[in-house]
């Protein structure tokens, strides 16, 4: 017993916790925010994540009973050291679903650190340590959920402007987004910085770019991504919000590479495209772009030339034409929108006429 108390470092390792927290993410492929930790278990064969209730139902215990065996009314980290098993515990009784996240990102912070291996307690508790390496788990399994659930990387590229916004972009409490909002702009204040070399700012590319270039068209209910964007893509008009809208609508195109030549002819179906700027079967423009051109003794003297998407019926920089929209190889917006509505419609009634055997 005393040999394994030795092993308990009477110093944070934070370090070591942030690693650890990353490595998590690594490994179970997060991409999105929030993070799910409910799922971060699934990597791991000796780990369950478990609410109060669930124990309580399966020991025959009351809640008060759970806590008191969890030592904690919020969650506890279970390790069985005959089978090498661990269980995470958390008070789903709790209202603030944001405080049983960080809870439980928390207790996954001692998992993944060991700290009831190194403590040889199978739910330790500050009673069952001394203060100082009470302290020392808790700072650790602190920093370990912070950079698990709101990466300083992504905070650092985001930059939300209050708590408030930091809450809900991490789905955390209002107290830890506080708390976290502090620690960020007081690191800042020290000089700290993040380089976009870290493979965490790689992992979340697609979150980051969402985030801070997603758009809503309050139209047409397009929803794009889009640098600098001042018009839909798909309607052409400047009705835009800066979020992800609830009934967005998926309309239609066609697959493009990076310099947005279609990958297939969109008009004969020809895959010889090879790098020219039209199909060689049936003379089709391949390239969706603004068609927006001035023209003087049948010569272009200016063009915008902005590049788009696959289904960009307009121009997302000035508003014009695209060159598929142009040639007719994309239907108008609102001809697709209400025919999509009109086959959701016919479905909806034949379902609603179905006589269940």
């Amino acid at each position: 017993m005393t040999m394994m108390m030795t092993m308990i470092s009477k110093t944070p390792n934070f370090r070591k916790a942030e690693q650890a927290a990353f490595q998590l993410l690594k490994i179970n492929n997060v991409q999105e925010l929030p993070v799910k930790v409910k799922k971060l278990s699934n990597h791991f064969s000796n780990l369950r994540i478990k609410s109060y209730s669930w124990f309580a139902k399966k020991r025959n215990m009351t809640l008060e009973e759970v806590c008191e065996f969890a030592n904690s009314d919020e969650g506890c980290c279970w390790y069985k050291k005959s089978t090498n098993k661990y269980v995470i515990l958390y008070n789903d009784t709790v209202e603030n679903v944001g405080r049983i996240r960080w809870t439980i990102a928390h207790e996954l912070g001692h998992f993944m650190l060991k700290h009831n291996e190194m403590s040889n307690k199978s739910v330790y508790a500050r009673n069952s340590l001394t203060q100082e390496e009470y302290e020392v788990f808790e700072k650790e399994a602190n920093c370990f959920a912070r950079n698990l659930l709101a990466p300083p990387q992504i905070v650092y590229e985001l930059r939300p402007e209050n708590p408030h916004i930091l809450s809900d972009l991490f789905n955390i409490s209002f107290e830890a987004a506080t708390n976290v909002f502090i620690f960020f702009n007081n690191g800042l204040e020290r000089g700290i910085s993040y380089s976009k070399n870290h493979f965490i700012f790689e992992i979340f590319k697609g979150f980051i770019l969402r985030y801070k270039h997603g758009k809503t068209c309050t139209n047409c209910s397009n929803y794009f991504v889009t640098k600098h964007a001042l018009f839909c893509p798909i309607c052409g008009q400047d009705r835009l919000i800066k979020r992800e809208g609830d009934d967005k609508m998926i309309y239609s195109g066609y697959d493009i590479d990076e310099n947005s030549r279609a990958k297939i002819c969109p008009k004969c179906d020809n895959e010889q495209l090879e790098n020219g700027d039209y199909c060689k079967a049936c003379g089709v423009y391949v390239i969706n772009k603004c068609a927006n051109r001035e023209w003087y003794n049948n010569e272009i003297t200016w063009e915008c030339g902005t590049l788009l998407d696959g289904n960009a019926r307009f121009c997302t920089a000035c508003g014009h034409q695209s060159t598929f929209f142009q040639s007719r190889l994309l239907a108008s917006w609102d001809v697709e929108k209400r025919a999509r509505e009109e086959e959701e419609e016919l479905y909806r009634n034949i379902v609603g006429q179905e006589v269940p055997f």
